[in-house]
């Protein structure tokens, strides 16, 4: 309730967020919270499993998310500092 912005990070598992990270939405108060998802992947990129929790939670205030395959400690203080 103490925040305002929740990022969800999750491994990408072809092409898609893993179930439980419907569980931990579904579980969860997140309304009037922008979400930002971000993922890892092996080969996959974050669009589509973003696509997909956006079609399926259309009522939740979603941000761009990103995909943080090598990213730096700073370049996760730039991109959260947005």
């Amino acid at each position: 309730a103490d925040y305002d912005i929740i990022y969800i990070g999750f491994p990408i598992w072809w092409n898609s967020a893993p179930r439980i990270i419907n569980t931990f939405i579904e579980s969860g108060d997140f309304a009037g919270k922008t979400i930002i998802p971000f993922a890892t992947s092996g080969s996959s990129s974050i669009s589509n499993a973003e696509k997909e929790l956006q079609e399926t939670y259309p009522d939740l205030k979603w941000q761009k998310g990103r995909l943080l395959n090598g990213a730096t400690k700073e370049d996760i203080k730039k991109w959260t500092k947005k």
